[in-house]
């Protein structure tokens, strides 16, 4: 077994982060040893913010495609090219911030011991809403990896960030949290999840009814866990360095609405008049991106789906929804 403490070595895409970047990198830049930031063509300032940093190693993530996998092996061969010797890889987004107690927590201490190949699992609590609340889960996140050089096997769609064996150690890691901002953003977040269902038609990655199910204008995430108040000790010693925890911004529009319209160009708007996109005025957006002078949109009208073709994938969600509550009452009582 090493006995050398290892390099702590976090690795993050990046696209249009500068809401958060400088909160993440603040937090960051206390316990990692380097942090791989791989840019995929931001047009923000997020560069601008990584120049910033001295922990901070900045790659171009070139590729004009969604796609996890390639990112994911870009960034952890390039933690392996960097820091050859003994290293924890922790794979995180920009909105997921290490709760500022962590590091003088017993389970911070005990993986800096665990040997290579272990799997590293942290609870994600969402923040919802406000800061002051989140959602807690039972399940706990896959989110490092104490390196061995294993090869990694990721998906181009909600991969698992680091590499899993089969048969690894897995360490969960119960009172070290990463706190995850996502749901502070409502508006962001449907923006998010309307470009996964447009992702996820062109990649075949999921079904109609699983993108419809999955990436639902009606998710409710009250109902997805426990909600509790957040603890002050997840916060305080980031707020005592003069860290930024709490304040949030949520726009109109977001990159991932540009990006549908360049889906829009490339496979007509029929291919996705059946996804659960349409709560969105795309051709209002559309007239306001081409005022902004955005290339590579549409030139063409966006309509919605006819109103009888809503109608009726209306009726068959509330009859595969009413199925699938069936069939999982069926499977509780036995």
């Amino acid at each position: 077994m090493n006995n050398q403490k290892p390099k702590i070595v976090v690795v993050t895409p990046i696209k249009n982060e500068d809401w958060i970047l400088d909160r993440f990198l603040s937090v960051t830049s206390q316990f990692a040893d380097l942090i791989i930031i791989a840019d995929q063509n931001s047009t923000d300032g997020s560069r601008d913010i990584c120049q910033k940093y001295p922990k901070v190693k900045l790659i171009e993530n070139k590729s004009d495609q969604y796609d996890e996998a390639s990112r994911q092996i870009l960034l952890l061969q390039t933690a392996r090219e960097l820091v050859p010797e003994h290293k924890i890889i922790l794979a995180l987004d920009a909105d997921e911030i290490l709760a500022a107690n962590a590091i003088n927590t017993i389970g911070w201490q005990t993986m800096l011991k665990a040997p290579p190949g272990t799997v590293l699992c942290f609870e994600k609590p969402d923040l919802y809403l406000t800061p002051q609340q989140c959602i807690r889960y039972d399940v706990a996140w896959p989110l490092g990896y104490v390196d061995d050089g294993i090869e990694h096997n990721p998906k181009k769609v909600h991969s698992i960030r680091i590499p899993v064996p089969d048969n690894a150690r897995r360490l969960e890691i119960n009172d070290v949290k990463f706190l995850h901002y996502a749901l502070l953003r409502t508006l962001a977040q449907r923006s998010k999840y309307r470009f996964y269902s447009v992702v996820e038609n062109t990649l075949k990655t999921k079904s109609l009814f699983t993108r419809r199910k999955a990436y639902s204008i009606n998710i409710d995430w009250s109902q997805q866990a426990i909600i509790k108040s957040t603890p002050n000790e997840w916060f305080e010693s980031w707020d005592n360095m003069g860290i930024d925890t709490k304040s949030i911004v949520d726009n109109k529009y977001y990159w991932w609405d540009y990006e549908i319209l360049s889906y829009f160009v490339k496979y007509g708007v029929e291919q996705f008049w059946l996804d659960d996109i349409w709560d969105f005025d795309w051709e209002g957006f559309r007239l306001y991106a081409k005022s902004m002078g955005i290339s590579n949109i549409p030139d063409f009208s966006i309509n919605s789906p006819p109103i009888i073709l809503e109608l009726l994938i209306y009726i068959i969600d509330v009859i595969i929804n009413q199925l699938r509550f069936f069939k999982n009452s069926i499977w509780n009582k036995k």
